[in-house]
């Protein structure tokens, strides 16, 4: 069953529009609220699957806009596929508009038929969400039963214990969430970003953009080096450093030719390994995140330092476009561990060497 939450101040101009999603789709159910006022009360209490929603309320003179604060609510706290059926649905921002979870429709004659073919259309989005909500409820409902036990054995204030429950929890759910799903999906190669951040303090691996710079020049990129312990800024804690250390970021044919790929030299054969392992030497391939981040590399034995001031702050040298996800965030600190522990050693005949240890097998 699916629940389509109308969101319109004159129900009569959405009476066609409900009547045939009601005849050609009998497992829809809809719910009509005829006003924008209490409209989000609604939306939490009936936790729709969709919502059509128009933008202006015509009762007011002059007509008020009062659905785009509606639309603004369920993008941040109950998120959903929205088709807006408005007189003016463009009048939403240009970003908002692009996104494929929603929808643009102008009411008239025409539009009934348009707002059915549109909620066809975002069943498979509808049915990816609710699966996904699933799995997360699912999730956490485990974790609190295995962790409950010990908890009520262990802490006697309620107070104490309410918040490891659900601290733990979370972190539970997320171990729970990063196992792999045995499905045989192969990670999209962008899906090692955590785009838009979600943690509120750098950590080693983010990406750093150069505020002027452009977001399709591998230069203007940074990749952060300093372990995350050391810059945590939230709560009550202050960083223990000042500055950072960041890898500067190069194209990926100059990243290449650094580890010995030159032009042609860069075939699939000779990239796989270099993919498969993370890095080569001191070049860390970094895939594209699109209109955000370019096909580039970090070269670990390029580096500077910045200051904390620098990064994250409006108006400030370097914006963070994007974190790295678990494993890949250890990944680059291995990689750079590899450089930074390593002895500096003199040149040695390792040819010889080799023909000493050939011998000695045989």
């Amino acid at each position: 069953m699916l629940t389509v939450l109308f969101i319109e101040d004159r129900p009569d101009t959405i009476r066609p529009v409900k009547q045939l999603i009601e005849q050609d789709e009998p497992d829809i159910k809809c719910i009509l609220h005829p006003s924008f006022q209490d409209a989000n009360s609604e939306i939490e209490a009936t936790r729709p699957d969709v919502v059509i929603l128009d933008l202006l309320n015509d009762a007011a003179s002059p007509a008020r806009e009062e659905g785009v604060s509606v639309y603004e609510f369920i993008w941040k706290k109950h998120f959903c596929p929205i088709i807006v059926h408005s007189a003016q649905p463009d009048i939403l921002e240009q970003e908002a508009r692009e996104h494929p979870f929603l929808i643009l429709i102008k009411k008239g004659r025409d539009s009934p038929p348009k707002v059915l073919e549109s909620v066809r259309q975002l069943r498979p989005q509808i049915d990816a969400l609710k699966e996904a909500e699933k799995d997360v409820r699912d999730a956490f409902t485990h974790a609190m039963r295995d962790l409950a036990p010990r908890v009520f054995k262990t802490v006697e204030d309620r107070t104490k214990r309410n918040a490891i429950i659900k601290r733990s929890g979370r972190r539970r759910l997320a171990a729970r969430m990063d196992e792999p799903s045995g499905d045989g999906n192969l990670l999209a190669i962008w899906e090692q970003y955590l785009w838009p951040p979600i943690s509120h303090d750098i950590l080693l691996g983010d990406i750093l953009k150069k505020a002027d710079g452009l977001s399709e020049n591998p230069t203007s990129f940074r990749v952060v080096l300093t372990p995350s312990c050391d810059m945590v800024t939230s709560g009550s804690r202050t960083p223990k450093v000042r500055n950072i250390l960041v890898a500067k970021c190069c194209s990926m044919k100059e990243g290449l030719e650094r580890i010995g790929m030159q032009g042609r030299q860069a075939d699939r054969d000779r990239l796989l390994p270099v993919l498969n392992q993370g890095y080569s030497g001191s070049i860390l391939p970094l895939p594209s995140l699109e209109g955000l981040i370019p096909t580039m590399a970090a070269n670990l034995r390029d580096l500077e330092q910045l200051s904390m001031e620098d990064i994250a702050l409006e108006g400030k040298m370097f914006d963070r476009i994007a974190s790295v996800d678990s494993p890949f965030r250890e990944l680059i600190a291995w990689a750079y561990l590899q450089i930074a522990g390593r002895p500096g050693l003199p040149e040695r005949d390792t040819h010889l060497w080799a023909e000493e240890i050939i011998e000695a097998l045989n």
